[in-house]
C-alpha cells in the first residue's frame, strides 16, 4: 500500500471565509498565474505524482489535512486518457468546511471530507490541473478562449468550456479504520 506524505501534497489550498456560488464565479474573470508554457498532458505539480501500477490499489490518504490536494497516477489503457499520455490522473482533495457546504455530486463523495476526481477536462480530455483557489481548485491545463474550464471543489464546472459540466469520478471507496483512511482505486 502507497501512503500519501507531505512530499506527495500538490498544493496546499489557503482558508477563506468566502464561498461563491457558482452563479457570481461566473460573473467574475477566475484569475490565477501558472506561468508559461503549462503542458496540458500531465496536471500541474506532476514532480509531486503518487504514480501506481495499473489495477485495484489501496492509498493511504490519512496524513491529508483540510486544503491539501495530492495526486494519484496510474496507466490506463482507456482512451479517454489519450491526451494525458495513458496516465489516469485522481485528485484527492480534502476538502475544508466551507468545500464541504459547497457540496458534491454524489459519486464524487464516498465521505464528505474528501473529493476524488480524474483531472481530465471533460471538454477535449485535456489534463486538469490544480490551482491555489479555494473557490476554484481544478482547472483544464488548456487555457485560452476556447477552452479554459475551471471547477469548484466539488468538481462542477463554473467557467470556459465546460461550465455546467462535472469531472469523471474513478471507481473508488474510503475507509477509516479508526484513523487510518485508505482509499481504494478499483
Amino acid at each position: 500500500m502507497k501512503t500519501i506524505s507531505r512530499r506527495h501534497v500538490i498544493l496546499t489550498l489557503s482558508s477563506a471565509t468566502i464561498t461563491l456560488c457558482p452563479a457570481l464565479l461566473n460573473a467574475q474573470a477566475v484569475e490565477f498565474d501558472w506561468g508559461e508554457d503549462v503542458p496540458t498532458n500531465v496536471p500541474r505539480g506532476e514532480d509531486q505524482t503518487v504514480m501506481l501500477a495499473a489495477g485495484e490499489t489501496d492509498v493511504d490518504i490519512s496524513s491529508l489535512t483540510a486544503g491539501q490536494v495530492a495526486v494519484i497516477g496510474r496507466p490506463t489503457d482507456d482512451p479517454e486518457y489519450s491526451n494525458t499520455d495513458g496516465i489516469q490522473y485522481v485528485a484527492v482533495l480534502r476538502r475544508t468546511d466551507a468545500q464541504i457546504e459547497q457540496g458534491a455530486p454524489e459519486q464524487a463523495v464516498a465521505d464528505p471530507r474528501f473529493f476524488v476526481a480524474n483531472l481530465v477536462c471533460p471538454h477535449r480530455g485535456y489534463a486538469v490541473g490544480v490551482t491555489d483557489l479555494e473557490v476554484a481548485p481544478f482547472a483544464c491545463t488548456k487555457r485560452g478562449s476556447r477552452h479554459g474550464s475551471v471547477f469548484n471543489a466539488g468538481g462542477f464546472g463554473v467557467a470556459g468550456r465546460s461550465e455546467g459540466d462535472f469531472l469523471s469520478v474513478p471507481d473508488y471507496q474510503i475507509n477509516d479504520n479508526g484513523g487510518q483512511i485508505i482509499l481504494t482505486l478499483v
